[in-house]
Parts: structure tokens; sequence; C-alpha cells
């Protein structure tokens, strides 16, 4: 119940008012002089006060100062039988919400102070839920403690605090490139602001241009009134652009031109409209193939890549499989009312053996389908989905480093570094995919190097 607080000297008007406020369910306080409302407001918080302007012993404007002072998201409603412009000026300076000359009606009085409280509650709904959407994109939720993830960290914080600094970020599907964009927005300058998310592979090549850049009544036939799009809805924040690698070449030139000149034009408009937006782009392709085979504009791509964030899979960061795996029981556990504690030490082996194609979403996905499907307090072996359980890493996966008995009984070199050759080339493929030339990046060689490798060593790759 919304608490509100009458101050005037006049014994008609704290009752009339008092009374018309109570019948609406407000718990009404009334004070006739500004010490008695200072000692009332001292014994309890108030969502508004109604104050007159002209009091036996003050100003009206002096009790607004000191109670915004002490309260700063009090709402305070000015009254006063001596209208003037400076005194509402002033009024509003020190930060009434409203201003209202005697005499007024009591309907007058109970629509600005309805519309005041309504007003305040969803400033405050905004403000919180502003709030849980920035903690839950904070950098705490990224959970991992391998050194990859804590350089990918890093890179976060650092871009972050450049606020219009392009950002291209690269990995596997389900390495969580939206959840690193979202907390890039979350801690820059631009947190308060819109983040605005779209992927380019889900719409059309013909429709993307208009969802981007809005359109004009009448550009075409659909066209039947002004709509606003995604870069101008992001305007002061953040546009994060998810798949890039799939957006049509000419609709590249135009996005090229919006991170140049800053400016976008609608679809069959003619004005140039500024906007303020940071742009964060994403793939899980190789652009650099996309360059050579003509699919991407090199020079979107060189201004895109300003900085670029590559999110390592996670058979590559073997750390974070379990904290994830962790994180993800808590959370299943308050969404589906289990008490799941964790995994059984064979479970824990059999998981860091699984390579995870999907990477983190699956990962989670894993998770929430044991939790539903089964009611033991440990997951175990048998409760693992069956790719986990033939997914496990054999001796025939790892490589053979020769120990020192070998060595003094005699072994070939040229075998063993073709064998630990062999191994290195094959892991660098699987964890690029079978991309040549994310793989010799990984093993910091030249593509034309892996090339001649693959077929010295017989590789089929």
């Amino acid at each position: 119940m919304s608490r509100i607080l009458i101050v005037d000297d006049e014994a008609l008007i704290r009752k009339s008012l008092g009374q018309m406020l109570g019948r609406k369910g407000y718990q009404v306080t009334t004070a006739a002089t500004a010490d008695e409302a200072r000692r009332v407001f001292q014994e309890g918080e108030f969502s508004l006060a109604l104050l007159d302007l002209r009091l036996p012993d003050a100003l009206g404007t002096d009790l607004l100062r000191e109670f915004k002072a002490a309260q700063p998201d009090l709402l305070v409603i000015m009254m006063t039988a001596y209208g003037s412009v400076e005194s509402a000026v002033e009024a509003m300076r020190f930060g009434a919400y409203d201003y209202v000359n005697k005499p007024f009606k009591s309907r007058e009085i109970e629509v600005i102070v309805r519309l005041a409280l309504e007003a305040d509650l969803l400033k405050r709904q905004v403000k919180d839920l502003r709030e849980e959407a920035r903690s839950s994109t904070a950098l705490e939720n990224i959970i991992g403690t391998d050194p990859a993830t804590s350089r990918v960290l890093d890179m976060i914080r650092k871009v972050a605090h450049n606020p219009d600094v392009t950002v291209l970020i690269q990995g596997e599907s389900g390495t969580g490139k939206e959840m690193v964009a979202r907390a890039i927005h979350a801690e820059s300058a631009r947190a308060d602001q819109p983040f605005v998310s779209i992927n380019c592979a889900a719409i059309p090549g013909n429709l993307l241009e208009s969802e981007l850049f809005g359109y004009e009544k009448g550009a075409f036939t659909d066209a039947k009134a002004r709509k606003i799009g995604l870069v101008e809805k992001a305007h002061s924040g953040t546009l994060f652009l998810d798949e890039i690698g799939d957006m049509d070449v000419a609709l590249q030139a135009k996005l090229l031109r919006v991170l140049e000149d800053r400016t976008i034009r609608r679809v069959g408009g003619l004005d140039q409209i500024p906007v303020d937006v940071r742009v964060l782009a994403a793939t899980n392709q190789d652009l650099q193939d996309k360059l050579r085979s003509g699919g991407f504009r090199e020079d979107l791509y060189y201004r895109l890549k300003i900085i670029t964030i590559a999110l390592p899979p996670l058979r590559a960061r073997k750390a974070d499989i379990l904290p994830l795996a962790q994180h993800f029981i808590q959370d299943a556990n308050r969404r589906f009312h289990k008490n799941v504690q964790g995994f059984t030490r064979e479970a824990e082996g059999l998981m860091l053996d699984y390579r995870w194609p999907g990477n983190v979403r699956e990962l989670k996905n894993t998770i929430e389908r044991i939790l539903i499907l089964e009611d033991a307090e440990w997951i175990s072996p048998e409760h693992l989905p069956p790719e986990i359980l033939k997914g496990h890493a054999t001796d025939d996966d790892r490589v053979w480093v020769p120990q020192e008995p070998e060595i003094l009984r005699g072994i070939s070199y040229d075998q063993v570094v073709d064998d630990v050759s062999r191994y290195l080339i094959r892991e660098a493929l699987r964890l690029a995919g079978g991309n040549k030339a994310h793989a010799a990046r990984l093993l910091s060689m030249d593509r034309g190097t892996l090339r001649y490798q693959i077929k010295r060593l017989d590789l089929d790759a």
C-alpha cells in the first residue's frame, strides 16, 4: 500500500484530500506545519508527498529539498494558491513531480496521484528488469577456470571499456558467442541502453535489409506504414549481428556505410538518419575462406575485425567442463525442483573424455535432459546419454611418447617425430572441425605447410 503525506495549513484541505485518497486505498498521513511534517517524515518512508507552497513556518520548496535529499525517489506534488511561472519552475528544478494551483477539484488530485504512482511503479519495474538483465549477462556468469576462458574474459573487459569499437566474435556453434556479446554490452558505458540482436542466417536476404534499416510507408506493396529498423532501435546501445557470414554481399556494403558514416537510410526513404550504435558481430565460419570465394567483402571484414575474440570449443578447454556442468545442475535443480548433487567419479571421467561437438549448448541440454528424466542424487554412467558412453577417448586417441627404457633400447627418431606430427595434425583438424586454415593457425603454421605435412604423412583430411 502506498503511503502519502499531505502537508497543508488548511484543515479543510487536509481532511478532504485525506478522506478522498484514503477511500482509494492509500495510507494517508497529514501535517499542518513544516516542523510537524519533518517529524512525521522521519517516522517512515512515503511514496508521495503533497506539499503546500506556503506554510506558517517555512516554504514548501524548503521541505521539497529536504525530503528529496533524504529520499531521492520520493514523488512530490506542490500545491499553492499563489500560482506563478517562477514558483512552478523553481519547484520543478528542485525535483517536484507536478504542480497544481488552488482551488482544485479532488478528482484532479486523485488522477495526478494515481498517474504519478503508476509511472513510478513502471520506472521501478524497468529498473529491476534492467538490473536482472545486466546480472544475467555479467562476467561472473561466464563460468570457467581454463586459461583459454580467462583470456576471453580479459578481452571482454578490455573491449567493454571502448564502447565504440567493433568486435568480431568467432567460434563454433554453441560456444556462447551471444553471451560474450551481451557481457561486452553489460560491462560497457552503453549498458543502460538497448541491446538488439538479430541472426542474419535466420532471415532471407531480401527481408534482412528492411529488418535492419526499416522502411517508409509505400516502399513496397506490403509497406502500409513506416517501420523503424533494428539499427535505429539500437541507437545509443549495441547491435549484435549473429552469423554475419551469411549476410548477402549487397547488404554488406550498406552495413559498411553504417559503420563508417554512422548513418542509415530506410528502404524507400531519402533521408540519411544519424545513429550512434556499437556493432558486435559473430560467426562460426572462416571469413577468410569466404573472402577468397567472394562471399564476404574484404573492406567489411577488416572493418569488423578491429578486435577479434576467438572462443575455443569446449573440448579445447576441458577444465571448464565440470564447473559448467555443476552450474547447469544448480540451475536445473532450481527450475525442476530436484536435488542432484553432482557426478560420480566414473561419470566425471566420461564427461571429460567426450568431445562435446555441440559445445556449451550441448552440455547444458544434456544436464537438463538428465535432471528431467532421472531422480538420483548423483549422476552416474547409467544416467549419461549413449553418445557420451560411446564417445570417450581410447588409448588409440592418445599420442605415444617414448620413455627412458625405450630410448636406451634404441628407437627411430624420425618415426617418433612422424607419429607425434600425425597426432598433432589430426587433433588440430578435429578441434577445427576439419577446417585446414583454422587447424594451421592452431599449430602456428601456414596452410601450405599443413597441406604438405598432410600429404607427406598420408593423412585423410
